[in-house]
């Protein structure tokens, strides 16, 4: 008898709990767009800046691309869209961001570009300019951002056979029109 009430309890502690959750869900919108999350956190503009240099502008996987669905009262509402499809009318994430919009404007202006237009200008220009680079197979790429300027180490890790070569290079691309402003190859 006392396994039931075990169970019982358990039970009941589970169905209370999911409950306590659902009703856990709050509500942000704009008009055109309303967000449902669980909790709300302010993000900074440098974690803002690495989130968006690292994604990818076809990242299809739903609740893993960081997106600016609306702003509000001067504030940009922000966050992982955990909801397959294109319907940016209801949008479900776990954590909804804010960024005041006077922050992310003073320190990264250019805030709508991702890191594919970034990557994709450097390893034009290592094509075109470095003989013999020969792909981005071992790559790690560093970036610092300075108002319209981003700063981007390269280290480009090949292999031929067991000898291992590594190249770095430094690049400072202005954000206005995505132009290199400085490479050196170290």
């Amino acid at each position: 008898m006392k396994t039931k009430q075990k169970l019982f309890i358990y039970f009941i502690l589970f169905i209370f709990s999911l409950c306590t959750k659902i009703s856990a869900q709050q509500l942000e919108g704009n008009g055109n767009v309303t967000i449902s999350y669980i909790q709300k956190k302010e993000m900074s503009v440098e974690d803002f800046f690495q989130t968006r240099m690292k994604q990818s502008k076809k990242y299809k996987v739903v609740g893993k691309k960081l997106e600016i669905f609306f702003e509000k009262d001067n504030t940009f509402f922000l966050g992982r869209n955990m909801l397959p499809g294109n319907d940016k009318k209801s949008v479900k994430v776990d954590t909804l961001y804010t960024i005041p919009k006077m922050n992310l404007v003073a320190a990264f202006p250019d805030y709508h570009l991702e890191g594919d237009d970034v990557r994709d200008v450097v390893y034009r220009y290592l094509y075109k300019n470095v003989p013999g680079f020969s792909g981005t197979v071992n790559s790690t790429l560093i970036y610092k951002l300075d108002k319209n300027i981003i700063d981007i180490d390269y280290e480009n890790v090949t292999r031929k056979y067991i000898i291992k070569k590594t190249a770095l290079y430094h690049f400072k691309i202005s954000t206005d029109d995505l132009k290199i402003l400085d490479f050196k190859k170290y």
